[in-house]
């Protein structure tokens, strides 16, 4: 009997159900006020702290800013002359619209029962205003951070405030001089009341200069630990970061999904174009036929990440890496398997038919819900956004053009992740053409450079690429 028993075969009458556990990335409710004069690169950090959580660790965040909040109430035809301390009437406007802002994250904050980041983008710039920030949002639990962005660096300070005017609705339509001169009186009237963090009972984190220095205080915990690990890597250097998807490879030429193999003649033809491009358009740093179009001041200094598998290091081998008079090594190649496509699992090697027919319900599951669906002993698009954050970040700190070669479902997370749209749109965009993409200086403005596009795609048709995005109030720096 007893050996009967071991030969019966196992079975699972009550299986347990996959679901993706709540964040616990953040486990408390936080106001995270920004403080610092007009063109210090506030509205910069709170947006892009503001994505990065939002993105990787789907923490529910909303930046709140006060800027906006004015031009709504008053229009944005308005003079230096408003922000003017001595002109009271203007002061109590400007009060009443901070307090209907302060109502609204005060009412984001207990939407619900998950914890929630709402960012005040603001000046704060005195004790007044921060201890009536405390007042009001340090209520139920909410944990209170300031962020005060410093700029002395008179280079840094100018671009920062080329950018603010050229893109400041305040300013459309005015001349260079005009906006220049309206808008340092405007600094200079908050300037007269401004007092630098300095009360040692509060938290907050002061950022001069791109992070070049970093002061903390009173910060501790595991959340305000990876706002800082973040910040220390922020800066804004423009610089362009370039998108390739590797040449064709025999599993793809087979519709087969995952594996390690080669490239195929096609792969290599396509190979041999993006040596081209990077030869032409990035060590150049502008290109032989406009340079205008990709121009980057450290080109000499460009960097190659790839994943570790076959098919893109191949894509990658005809790159030149030239040798510069400072002894770096251009294009010098660094591997990552964070970039390495996403792990099919049990499906690894089979074609998407295959799959479809030996294992209907799992084919069913991951088309409903691409995003969460995690294959079985493999893995899930999600897990794929989590090992890639440690590259973005890593990244974040270089002030060097950068070429990526990669998998479509990596793509697709960065591609995702730069353009500010949901993680829900990882599983759309598609990459089967291997475009060169080329995000600019600011999340909105991205060009597909067409090149030699590698020949094929999973059915067998090729795929022409078009991304329009334009936000201005989501304008960021890479």
């Amino acid at each position: 009997t007893k050996e009967k028993d071991t030969k019966k075969p196992i079975t699972n009458e009550f299986p347990q159900a996959y679901n993706e556990p709540d964040s616990y990335f953040c486990e408390e409710t936080y106001a995270l006020c920004m403080v610092g004069l007009p063109g210090m690169g506030k509205t910069f950090v709170a947006q892009r702290l503001a994505r990065w959580l939002e993105f990787f660790h789907d923490v529910t965040v909303k930046v709140f800013n006060l800027g906006n909040a004015r031009r709504k109430a008053v229009g944005s035809k308005v003079s230096s002359e408003f922000f003017n301390p001595s002109k009271h009437g203007n002061q109590e406007v400007y009060k009443k619209i901070r307090s209907n802002v302060i109502q609204e994250i005060k009412e984001f904050l207990v939407a619900d029962k998950r914890p929630r980041i709402a960012i005040y983008d603001a000046c704060s710039h005195t004790k007044e205003t921060r201890r009536y920030l405390e007042q009001e949002l340090g209520k139920k639990n909410t944990k209170i951070i300031f962020i005060e962005c410093i700029v002395n660096d008179k280079l840094v300070l100018n671009e920062y405030l080329a950018e603010v005017q050229k893109d400041m609705p305040d300013y459309k339509g005015l001349d260079g001089a005009q906006t220049r001169k309206d808008y340092a009186k405007r600094i200079e009237h908050f300037r007269k009341r401004y007092e630098p963090l300095d009360d040692e009972s509060k938290s907050w984190i002061k950022l001069v200069d791109n992070a070049e220095q970093l002061t903390l205080n009173r910060i501790s915990g595991f959340f305000p630990g990876q706002i800082v690990n973040f910040l220390m890597n922020l800066h804004t250097v423009p610089r362009p970061i370039y998108l390739s998807r590797h040449g064709q490879s025999q599993y793809n030429a087979l519709g087969k999904i995952g594996g390690d193999s080669g490239l195929t003649l096609e792969g290599l033809k396509y190979a041999k174009e993006l040596a081209k491009f990077v030869k032409e358009h990035v060590l150049t740093g502008g290109g032989c036929e406009n340079k205008e179009k990709d121009q980057c001041e450290n080109a000499s200094h460009a960097r190659l990440y790839t994943s570790t598998l076959r098919r893109t290091n191949e894509t990658a081998q005809f790159i030149e890496h030239p040798i510069q008079p400072d002894g770096w090594v251009t294009m010098r190649k660094r591997q990552w398997r964070a970039l390495d496509e996403l792990f099919a699992g049990v499906f690894d090697g089979m074609t998407y038919k295959e799959i479809s027919e030996k294992c209907p319900e799992a084919y069913a599951m991951r088309k409903k819900n691409k995003l969460s669906y995690r294959y079985p002993r493999g893995e899930s698009y999600l897990d794929v956004i989590k090992r890639v954050e440690q590259v973005m970040l890593h990244m974040q700190r270089h002030k060097d053009p950068v070429v990526i070669v990669a998998h479509q479902a990596i793509l697709r997370v960065i591609y995702t992740y730069f353009m500010g749209k949901p993680r829900e749109d990882v599983s759309i965009n598609r990459f089967n053409s291997a475009p060169l993409i080329q995000p600019k200086s600011h999340f909105s403005d991205l060009d597909i450079i067409k090149t030699q596009s590698s020949p094929y795609s999973h059915s067998g048709h090729q795929n022409s690429h078009s991304f329009e995005y334009s936000d201005k109030t989501h304008t960021l720096r890479l």
